[in-house]
């Protein structure tokens, strides 16, 4: 005894050592895993106890009710540890936390007693519905005791709601109903409603004698120790799941193992809620789910029915809109289809959600990350236990995938005869997620001699379908013993699986998880940002690098997004759009002028209208198509259809035409839009071009007046420019412009009084001569002309056309550069984006940058040397006179770019090197920054496992219903 105590000390310490290589898990959530409780079970208290379970029909029952006085007659007493939670009390053995483990909803308590004890221990009995007795004795100090007393009492309170409700729950349990019919005798009573194989008969051949004898078995069970609600498990529950569940108590007994039971009482009628309020509706889910249905399961003959499709669609579609974000994927139509033989929609439903949030995580997701990661897991597994195998199927390029990811895909459910993947599904729900592991392993060490002779994926695959189809025959048939003939090719596979590969442990799985998770992640983000791209609308000004950048940014703004999980809404709301645009466009980054409430209400109104202009759907948020295609408008390099494009965001009725109250709001638009401008946050061409100058200037003329005629140019350690200058000169350039175009917008906008073909403005120059019309007539039209055109008349209803919108913008030199080059030379997509933002340094950076890059500088000089040479030659002054002059009739300038950014020297003038380098060197003035991208990683579960123990099995004969 004292080696095997040793032996389990050992354990228990290895088991530590392999926690800490574990994603860590608090204690709620270990818990939770463990007992498969559901979310919002957390610890409320726990303490060291001695328990001991009667139950109301069990022997010692009997055996108590029927001793004498001198007769003392008690039930086993196992130490451990009792947990209380919201709505469970949960005690597990000290020993091997497999003897003795009791799940007890606290509705199924009914009277609590505080029982007198010799040993002046704080002992309670639990009595509970069905009459068992859970006898408990808390240890330790005893107002530990008393605390918890304290906290079970305030609990129970709580659940009275719940246990009202208890009754009817009972009613869908099986094992409720057996017992009721062959120990209390009722004969009113009707069998719960069950899974489609009642009606359509069970998969296989099962033999009556067979079921009855397993049934039996359960029923004893049930009457020792409890069942549904209130079960004690031990290691007779193991081993009666292991050895095949009987069909009419599968469907409770999956339930009970994988905690969908508990989800069920607690939620009961919200199945039936949702898939009335849904009835009717449609979605992408229920058009795949709608396809998939005759695909399920095809060869049982209830899926060729319209009541088992119905069931199967029911069970998915309300699934779908229960959690939205998975919906409806691959292979999950095959397991549901599995569940729903043994199981009724509501018992499936739950259990279909604890198995993908607990058992599987991520096998059926949008990106399937669960499935793929775990096939990496079992490759591990396969080279490290089979490595002659492994090393195989590597010298023949075998893609081992393409054979196991059905099997951990669909459960078996389509690999396999139904009748040997349903054995494999009891221990499933018992075992956990390893349970795949050691059955797939255990397939491929069976035919470990066909599978090493086979050269290519084809071969390989039709050894183990041949070795699937003969499950049922004798793996020993040439055997002169007759009990080795009698072991079946899947009993031999089952010991293969849970003998020779017992050490794959849950620990082990989830190490290996954690080992390969950020590779399979990575996989996943790249294949899906590759496919995403590709899938993208038609740009005509964005290239494939900036499609990458605002893909990574658009993911990186929507915090609650996860890509290799594929979970979360992908789309975009307002709040998260604004927060993504300042990432990178220079007149959308927070500034200090967000303390204004005007200017943050410029803002709001404009990003609005942006947001809905965007928004093709009217969805209320935006997808990563829809931010493609706008941001595509936003870098056109046509002026007249970035100018168009701002005149749509105020056209709402999309009449070609503003009213006055649009005309102040565009207005506002282009004041909060060009606000880092008028702030001197950033500089603009005209500004660059006279810095430029400034410097260029100083230089030529420093050059001058030296007498040593070198033809070498130094450039100045450092620059000194009137910065306030320049930023008030910009500033005040951005204030007229403002000002003209509300002036200009009033004055040529139509009044919608007069025809469309009346002439506003006079254009005769002689009023009397020249003209047929009378001068009383001329008088009077030109009076009309005038009233029209008062600009602050509020009582004429004027409209601006997009034309005259365009004729203000193109008659105002720095609107006119802002939507040619400013607007979207601000916007950046061509890279990533710091977070980090540079305020009040635009001036100061530029200059930084004239310095860093002298190179160019000196370039641009020595042309300017160069001509000023030229010039003196000639005999003419040092400078142009009209080098810094500007054009006071801006409406006959061209509508080209490149005329205006040349203020001190003709573009003729520059070869092609040297465009191409002041080009560059103009667009590195701009601020420009990177994202930190940060990855979450997942956490996974554990759980620990020990051997069985042996007990006696009564045989008394139960009844059956007809």
């Amino acid at each position: 005894m004292s080696f095997l105590g040793s032996l389990r000390q050992k354990a228990t310490f290895i088991d530590k050592i392999a926690e800490s290589f574990l994603p860590s898990l608090t204690r709620d959530e270990k818990f939770k895993l463990e007992y498969r409780l559901p979310d919002e079970e957390l610890i409320v208290d726990d303490i060291n106890a001695d328990l001991s379970f009667v139950g109301a029909h069990s022997k010692l029952r009997e055996i108590q009710n029927h001793r004498t006085k001198e007769q003392n007659v008690g039930a086993y007493v196992f130490s451990g540890r009792l947990y209380l939670t919201k709505h469970f009390l949960v005690f597990r053995d000290a020993f091997d936390k497999k003897s003795c483990v009791l799940l007890l909803n606290l509705s199924t308590i009914k009277r609590v007693e505080r029982t007198p004890s010799e040993a002046n221990n704080f002992s309670l009995t639990l009595t509970l519905y069905t009459g068992s007795e859970v006898l408990i004795q808390l240890m330790g100090l005893k107002y530990k005791s008393e605390q918890f007393s304290a906290q079970l009492k305030l609990h129970l309170k709580e659940n009275i709601e719940n246990a009202r409700k208890l009754p009817q729950f009972l009613n869908t349990c099986y094992s409720e109903f057996i017992l009721n019919k062959n120990i209390m005798h009722k004969t009113d009573l009707i069998p719960p409603k069950s899974g489609l194989g009642q009606q359509f008969k069970y998969p296989g051949n099962p033999s009556m004698e067979k079921e009855k004898l397993k049934l039996r078995l359960w029923f004893d069970y049930f009457k020792e120790n409890g069942e549904n609600m209130g079960i004690v498990k031990n290691h007779i529950f193991h081993k009666l799941v292991r050895v095949g569940l009987p069909n009419r108590i599968r469907g409770e007994i999956w339930e009970l193992c994988s905690g969908a039971m508990y989800l069920r009482y607690a939620n009961a009628g919200e199945y039936q809620q949702i898939l009335e309020e849904n009835q009717g509706k449609t979605s992408q889910a229920t058009d795949e789910i709608e396809k998939d249905l005759k695909r399920s399961l095809p060869e049982y003959k209830a899926y060729q029915t319209s009541e088992g499709l119905n069931r199967l669609r029911n069970v998915l579609t309300v699934y779908s809109w229960k959690n939205p974000d998975v919906g409806y994927c691959q292979a999950m139509n095959i397991v549901v289809a599995g569940l729903l033989i043994y199981m009724t929609e509501e018992q499936a439903f739950w259990c279909l959600y604890n198995l993908c949030d607990v058992y599987v995580p991520g096998y059926y997701s949008k990106t399937m990350y669960g499935t793929l990661l775990d096939q990496k897991v079992f490759e591990y597994f396969v080279e490290d236990k089979i490595p002659v195998l492994w090393e195989h199927i590597q010298k023949q390029d075998i893609q081992l995938s393409i054979v196991s990811l059905p099997w951990f895909l669909s459960l078996f459910f389509t690999s396999m005869p139904l009748e040997f993947s349903f054995r494999i599904m009891d221990i499933f729900f018992l075992n956990g997620s390893r349970t795949l592991f050691q059955v797939s392993l255990a397939i491929l060490k069976v035919n470990g001699d066909a599978l090493l002779a086979s050269e290519e994926d084809g071969t390989f695959i039709a050894v183990l379908k041949n070795y699937f189809q003969t499950l049922g025959d004798s793996a020993y048939p040439d055997s002169d013993d007759p009990k080795l003939r009698s072991i079946t090719k899947f009993q031999q596979l089952l010991v293969t699986a849970f003998k020779e590969f017992n050490v794959i442990t849950s620990q082990i799985i989830s190490q290996q998880r954690h080992k390969f998770e950020k590779e399979i992640t990575l996989n996943i983000e790249t294949f899906v940002k590759k496919t995403q791209i590709r899938q993208m609308p038609k740009t005509f000004y964005l290239h494939s690098t900036d499609l990458s950048n605002i893909y990574d940014i658009y993911y990186q703004s929507i915090e609650t997004y996860n890509i290799s999980l594929g979970k979360g809404s992908s789309s975009m709301n307002y709040d998260v759009f604004v927060q993504f645009l300042g990432k990178f466009c220079d007149w959308c980054k927070p500034c200090e002028a967000d303390n204004d409430s005007r200017f943050v209400e410029q803002k709001n109104e404009f990003l609005k209208k942006l947001f809905n202009y965007w928004d093709t759907n009217d969805s209320g948020e935006l997808t990563l198509n829809n931010v493609v295609a706008g941001l595509d408008k936003l870098k056109t390099d046509d002026l007249l259809i970035m100018i168009n494009n701002f005149f749509n965001l105020y056209d709402k009725d999309g009449d070609g035409e503003l009213h006055r109250e649009e005309v102040l709001a565009l207005s506002e638009g282009l004041l909060f839009l060009t606000e880092p401008w008028r702030s001197g946050r950033y500089v603009d061409v005209l500004t660059k071009t006279a810095i430029e100058n400034e410097i260029a200037d100083r230089i030529v003329e420093q050059k001058a007046q030296e007498e040593d005629g070198d033809d070498t140019i130094e450039l100045p350690n450092d620059v000194e420019v009137n910065e306030e200058k320049y930023k008030n000169e910009q500033s005040e350039r951005y204030l007229k412009a403002a000002s003209n175009f509300l002036q200009r917008s009033i004055e040529y906008a139509r009044s919608v009084d007069l025809p469309s073909d009346f002439n506003l403005i006079e254009l005769s120059d002689d009023e009397t001569g020249g003209s047929s019309e009378s001068t009383d007539a001329i008088k009077k039209k030109n009076l009309n002309t005038l009233k029209a055109n008062a600009a602050l008349d509020p009582t004429h209803p004027k409209r601006l056309d997009m034309a005259t919108f365009r004729m203000i913008i193109l008659a105002d030199e720095t609107y006119e550069l802002f939507f040619s080059e400013t607007w979207r030379c601000s916007t950046h997509v061509n890279k990533l984006i710091d977070t980090d933002n540079t305020r009040g340094k635009a001036l100061r950076g530029m200059f930084d940058g004239f310095m860093a890059d002298g190179r160019k500088v000196a370039k641009q000089v020595r042309i300017r040397v160069d001509s000023v040479a030229t010039t003196r030659s000639r005999g003419d002054s040092i400078l142009s006179t009209d080098t810094n002059a500007t054009s006071n009739t801006p409406m006959a300038k061209s509508l080209s770019s490149s005329t205006k950014e040349d203020k001190f020297e003709d573009i003729d003038d520059f070869t092609s090197e040297q465009q191409e380098e002041r080009d560059d060197l103009l667009g590195n003035s701009w601020v420009e920054m990177d994202i930190d991208d940060t990855m979450i990683e997942p956490e996974r579960k554990q759980v620990l496992s020990r051997p069985p123990m042996s007990n006696s099995i009564s045989k008394d004969l139960i009844e059956f219903e007809a």
